[in-house]
């Protein structure tokens, strides 16, 4: 049967034949098979095999090390190699995968380098040979300058060759979180041109901002943490994997912080003047440090100042919209499509306090876009990190307006905008509806919400219907606003725990513009609805159209928020005593509160004025009619009133929340056309 084999396999099957029972025997036949052979790779291989199985690192080390020196044509020994390399680049425990990493480290460098740049250079996978050069260039420093921008240019020729490839795929995803940084961090000696610079800002700016706002895949009962409002910790956000990476590589820690890391780390090569830590500082000292660098720019007509105004002021505002929308919109962030757990927060109009004397708000015109006059926000209590959701959109709000009013910037801007991700244009459209309403463009405000209307759902869509019943408001709309609201109301749930007490609201100072920043859950929205409807109320009260239905109205509506409204309630008490009368058949059915119901039975005293008051349930007058006609014919009438005032009082116990909710239902056709 050793007839047929040549004496090389006739010595490797010998010592295989002793491999498993005794490696003393099977080495000293490849030994001998050497000092017979020793130009055979064959043996030198087997040699390696008997070492590597025997976990001799520094044996099988120096076996790879004299194959790779003598066969460097032997694709079995490539092979071998590329399995080698492959370790490296794998997060793995498994005993196999780490024994290979132990050998391969067991080499001298000088041929770890050699093998790197050999193999890459033989495979045909370009990504496998960018992922090898990468390995290359992170091991041996000294490779970055000879290989770096090789490898730059390989990445980005194999992104183009795939026509529509979207921003977030493997070829951007090493170039710019992997390549990048170690060729600015190690010092390219070369001086690269402006124009090549801005290209890889670009690419990264895309990259990011496309990797940040595609759909997560989190789990649905997931919400927003406030993790999500630190510019320097990664998001909550599962984000799908990049096709093509290994489960390793798809790691990106930090998306915003690896951007600011380039840009400042390429703002170095272009020369840029960078206020030291300046994207761990406040908005307010970041928004300041882009106007002076603006300023600068103007003053000196420096291209390079206004690129560097650009970059700063974008990147600065994708990352305050994309904090603020994702609580705007926080069902996105949390990776919840459905809309969930998670509750969005809506900005909407405030009311100015109540005072003595009506004083119409005037018409709302464009905020200024030099920070002077800009409405201040008033955030609820129950929002977690308010403050700082504040300050991110108006962060936003200043960088997209220096962006789009300033022609220097605005070209440039466009161009970067037209390559976003597609998801990222409807963050934006979010975030321009909440713009366009602190600016007071209200019907800029109505029409971007009609384009999300028809196809929001749950919380959302309250959050869009509020805010457009707040914009018609606004625009002196109030039978609109008040309808819109109407049917809002009817969205909302009923609950009995939530009374009219129990809401802590925001607590706006001065009698100027503000706005509210509030959570769509039932406890906060329903009181604003209310309040929107008593608003509404007090302009119709002002106008020569006051009817005793509108008062009435007015005077159901003031219990839900009493008596911090009672200051308005006095107002609508001297209005029904100058003109000496007031009619409101249903009156004791929605009125409840005792305080109410003594001024009224005040107004029945000769100290009141003794106003003319039909509010029983049966008009006075028809009462009246109904008795003998005597001396004293109102007197029945007067102890049916009193009774009455009386009977109200045993109403006390039941929830204010049902009785206002009764009166907007019941009630509703009658008040829409009294507004």
């Amino acid at each position: 049967m050793y007839d047929s084999l040549s004496d090389v396999d006739y010595l490797v099957m010998r010592a295989r034949q002793y491999s498993k029972t005794d490696q003393y025997a099977a080495k000293a036949w490849l030994i001998t098979a050497k000092s017979l052979f020793p130009t055979s790779f064959v043996i030198q291989f087997e040699s390696y095999q008997v070492e590597k199985a025997g976990r001799n690192v520094n044996e099988a080390a120096k076996q790879l090390e004299e194959m790779f020196r003598n066969f460097p044509n032997e694709r079995q020994l490539w092979e071998e190699v590329q399995n080698v390399l492959e370790a490296l680049q794998t997060d793995s425990s498994d005993q196999r995968q780490t024994f290979l990493t132990e050998i391969f480290a067991a080499i001298p460098t000088h041929i770890q380098c050699q093998m790197l740049l050999s193999v890459a250079d033989k495979i045909s996978s370009t990504l496998e040979q960018c992922r090898l050069l990468l390995l290359a260039m992170k091991n041996f420093p000294n490779l970055v300058q000879e290989h770096g921008l090789k490898l730059v240019d390989l990445l980005i020729m194999e992104e183009t060759k795939v026509p529509g490839l979207p921003a977030v795929n493997c070829y951007r995803k090493l170039l710019v979180c992997d390549v990048m940084p170690l060729l600015l961090n190690r010092g390219l000696k070369q001086k690269l041109p402006a124009d090549v610079l801005y290209s890889w800002l670009r690419r990264a700016i895309e990259f990011y901002i496309s990797y940040v706002t595609q759909p997560s895949i989190g789990d649905p009962s997931s919400s927003v943490g406030a993790d999500l409002l630190s510019p320097t910790k990664a998001s909550i956000k599962r984000l799908p994997p990049v096709a093509g990476l290994l489960e390793r590589e798809n790691q990106v820690i930090d998306p915003w912080g690896s951007l600011f890391n380039l840009l400042l780390l390429l703002g170095h090569c272009l020369d840029w003047e960078f206020e030291p830590d300046i994207f761990n500082k406040s908005r307010e000292v970041q928004w300041q440090y882009i106007v002076s660098q603006f300023n600068r720019a103007k003053q000196t007509h420096s291209d390079g100042g206004y690129k560097q105004v650009l970059h700063m002021a974008v990147v600065l505002f994708i990352q305050s919209f994309y904090f603020y929308v994702s609580h705007v919109e926080a069902n996105i962030a949390a990776g919840n499509s459905s809309g969930g757990a998670t509750t969005p927060v809506v900005l909407i109009e405030g009311f100015p306090p109540d005072m003595e004397e009506h004083v119409p708000h005037p018409r709302v015109k464009k905020q200024k876009t030099d920070g002077s006059n800009q409405p201040p926000i008033y955030p609820s209590s129950s929002i977690s990190n308010a403050q700082t959701l504040v300050s991110n959109f108006t962060m936003a709000l200043k960088c997209f307006e220096l962006l789009n009013t300033r022609e220097e910037l605005r070209r440039d801007f466009l161009s970067l905008y037209g390559k976003w991700n597609k998801e990222t244009w409807a963050w934006i459209s979010n975030l321009q509806i909440d713009m366009a309403l602190y600016q007071g463009n209200f019907q800029d405000a109505i029409a971007q919400i009609q384009n999300f209307l028809d196809t929001a759902s749950g919380k959302m869509k309250v959050r869009y219907a509020l805010q457009r019943a707040c914009c018609h408001y606004c625009l002196r709309n109030y039978s609109k606003a008040c309808e819109l609201v109407l049917d809002l109301i009817q969205t909302i749930p009923e609950n009995d725990s939530l009374d009219c007490e129990d809401v802590e609201k925001p607590n706006p100072t001065g009698s100027g513009r503000h706005l509210l920043m509030l959570q769509c859950t039932e406890k906060e929205i329903l009181p604003y609805c209310i309040q929107l409807l008593v608003a509404s109320l007090k302009e119709r009260m002002y106008s020569t159209h006051c009817s005793d239905a509108v008062l009435a109205h007015l005077i159901i509506l003031l219990q839900n928020d009493w008596p911090q409204q009672e200051s308005l309630f006095l107002n609508v008490i001297k209005h029904i005593q100058r003109q000496g009368s007031f009619t409101y058949n249903m009156f004791f059915s929605y009125v409840f509160v005792v305080d109410i119901l003594e001024e009224f039975a005040f107004l029945d005293t000769a100290e009141g004025g003794r106003i003319n008051l039909d509010i029983l349930p049966t008009s006075t007058k028809t009462l009246a009619q109904q008795r003998t006609v005597t001396r004293g014919v109102n007197k029945g009438v007067k102890e049916d009133f009193r009774a009455a005032l009386e009977k109200q009082v045993g109403r006390l116990q039941e929830p204010c929340q049902r009785i206002i909710r009764k009166f907007l239902r019941e009630e509703r056709t009658a008040f829409l056309q009294n507004m």
